[in-house]
């Protein structure tokens, strides 16, 4: 059975983005850079949504991004993709698959075949969507040193409690990142 990871950055005071739906107070550093290599090497198959697959797609296929984060870029290239929407036709991005329709449906059903892991990053409305169906099974959470005082929630109006236990933590030392992972509590 496969197992579906979330990983997604947040602020101190909880917001995913800004009201604005801007995200660009994240901090894109050397070793954040290191753990994006690290997870991408596992292999997993990359799930967004739309709006987070249309944010990647502008950015990681670029010449800039492979000057930037050359190991990164081509993982991010090479990785099979899926990407939630139910207004998207298909995709031009390589190695990426359109799941529309009854999603948790498809969700439930990939995840009960022998394959790859699948990892959420970031499509907060994903997140929000799946955890109302009990379906992530590990949240990775990267918590950047600012508060925003507004925005979205990663967990704002999920339907029922969360219980995690915590599986391991990071330390960024010089952006003062702090990266937690919890796993759905089996109780």
């Amino acid at each position: 059975m496969r197992k579906i990871n979330s990983f997604t950055f947040i602020t101190l005071d909880g917001y995913y983005k800004d009201n604005d739906s801007d995200i660009s107070w994240h901090n894109h550093g050397a070793e954040e850079n290191k753990f994006s290599e690290e997870q991408l090497q596992q292999g997993n198959i990359l799930l967004f949504g739309r709006i987070t697959y249309e944010l990647m797609y502008s950015f990681w296929p670029t010449q800039a991004a492979k000057n930037l984060y050359p190991i990164v870029a081509e993982r991010m290239e090479d990785a099979e993709k899926m990407v939630i929407s139910n207004s998207m036709q298909r995709a031009v991005w390589n190695n990426t698959t359109v799941l529309g329709g009854d999603i948790i449906e498809q969700i439930k059903k990939l995840k009960s075949t022998k394959g790859k892991n699948l990892t959420i990053l970031g499509s907060g409305s994903i997140v929000h969507l799946l955890t109302d169906a009990g379906l992530i099974d590990e949240y990775t959470i990267m918590i950047d040193p600012l508060a925003l005082g507004a925005g979205t929630s990663l967990f704002s109006g999920i339907k029922n409690k969360l219980a995690l236990e915590l599986a391991d933590i990071r330390t960024f030392k010089n952006s003062g990142i702090v990266v937690l992972t919890y796993r759905k509590n089996a109780g």
